[in-house]
């Protein structure tokens, strides 16, 4: 996956659940026409320059940068350079077996003294649909922490926020700090769910 090199980068802000743009977070997002592959373009660069201080992470969906359409940035290890951009995403699980596990979110993460994480139940295996930036069709096999990051970053673009889900159990933290201690732990968790796509 290839991101434009802006030398010039433009400070691309993180919209938090305690923003005055917090409203789009919980707006369902417009599909991308096949005629918007530049407005695509700029979209994945303005996620990775957002998720650029952050890195290494999972993802990032476009309301999180106060955009309404449906594309996201994701990696199925959290390695910037397995960062993929997904256009009009579905998918279909395979099978019933779910995991339950802790998800941090950067739109509240990052909030001003609202310091939670959720555990969720998500998909173990789903099969994925979604165009490229070339607005080619992709379909792919995921499982594990791609099949979580996936599902995660789908939810921002039906306008859920995973704190919201009548399914999470929410954590709260009272520091940042003590938020931020905790996630270092669910990502050796997650690091032994990496798989690669198919």
């Amino acid at each position: 996956m290839s991101f434009c090199n802006h030398s010039h980068a433009e400070n691309v802000q993180i919209v938090t659940i305690d923003s005055p743009l917090s409203h789009i977070l919980k707006t369902k997002t417009e599909d991308i026409q096949i005629d918007e592959l530049t407005l695509a373009q700029e979209i994945l660069d303005k996620l990775f320059l957002a998720l650029k201080p952050y890195l290494p992470a999972a993802g990032l969906a476009a309301p999180q940068i106060g955009i309404s359409k449906s594309i996201f940035i994701f990696s199925f290890d959290r390695n910037p350079n397995n960062l993929e951009g997904v256009i009009n995403p579905s998918f279909i699980p395979i099978g019933d077996t779910k995991i339950e596990g802790w998800e941090g979110c950067f739109s509240v993460m990052l909030s001003n003294g609202m310091w939670k994480l959720a555990k969720i139940p998500r998909y173990e295996k789903i099969q994925v649909k979604y165009l490229n930036i070339k607005g080619e069709k992709v379909e792919k096999f995921l499982e594990g922490f791609a099949a979580k990051v996936f599902q995660h970053e789908y939810d921002h673009l039906q306008g859920i926020e995973n704190i919201d889900r009548e399914d999470a159990i929410v954590l709260d933290f009272t520091t940042q700090e003590e938020m931020l201690s905790f996630m270092q732990e669910v990502k050796k968790e997650d690091s032994v769910h990496y798989k690669k796509p198919n």
